[in-house]
């Protein structure tokens, strides 16, 4: 076979072609990211703001943070409920739903409706009072509406405690208060009507007497009257 200058020459063009195509490093360019799979790495978060400073932040009934919220919380795409809460406050509960890769936000402002009271004291079971209503007993937690109010805690054998208190809605108010044993003969007056143990226990009294008279009054005028052996008919309460 005869070689030409030219085919020759076309030939060593073709292998210098080929070689450096060889010798140079392809460089692959990465295709960019649909918006969906962007979506997916990125994480799905939740940030609630607030001026109801101290409220807890709730996500599914577990606390997730504290107001001021510093930084969101992930959450899983979907449905969650949320709550905000603070003692004295009206309770924020809604239903939040969390779309996928996306930072949602919550503006979440609480109304403060009435005072926390915490009253402790050296004498279990002694009664707490407001402006002379009884409120409950030592040891006494609770929702009381605000304003100024007289605070007593009273107990049989002790001087009782008074004083008066400012009580700001919104505001939780703790007092520990230690009660003096009253002396034999000490004398501090009529013992007002909430102070007298049967008002605690005529409750339980009146429930009762309530329940035998409904008994005695759904008796048939004739019938025998029950025995120790006889049940009554008894039916849930709907």
């Amino acid at each position: 076979m005869v070689f030409t200058p030219l085919r020759t020459t076309r030939s060593w063009l073709l292998v210098l072609v080929a070689a450096a195509h060889v010798a140079s490093p392809t460089r692959c360019e990465a295709a960019p990211k649909r918006p969906r799979e962007a979506a997916r790495t990125k994480s799905t978060t939740l940030l609630v703001r607030s001026t109801t400073t101290g409220a807890s932040v709730l996500v599914d009934d577990v606390e997730v943070a504290t107001v001021p919220m510093l930084k969101p919380v992930v959450v899983q795409p979907g449905k969650h409920i949320v709550k905000v809460v603070k003692r004295g406050h009206v309770p924020y509960l809604d239903t939040y739903e969390a779309q996928r890769g996306q930072a949602g936000v919550l503006e979440v402002d609480l109304l403060a409706v009435s005072a926390g009271l915490d009253v402790r004291a050296n004498v279990v079971d002694a009664i707490v009072a407001l402006d002379q209503r009884p409120v409950g007993t030592v040891p006494f937690s609770g929702e009381v509406p605000p304003g100024t109010k007289t605070l007593e805690v009273r107990a049989p054998g002790w001087l009782t405690h008074k004083q008066s208190i400012d009580l700001v809605a919104g505001e939780v108010y703790a007092y520990d208060l230690t009660l003096v044993a009253a002396l034999p003969g000490s004398d501090e007056g009529p013992t007002p009507w909430y102070g007298h143990w049967w008002v605690w226990t005529g409750a339980a009294v009146v429930v009762a007497g309530g329940v035998a008279a409904a008994i005695v009054a759904s008796r048939a005028s004739g019938e025998a009257p029950v025995g120790p052996s006889e049940r009554l008919p008894l039916e849930w309460v709907r």
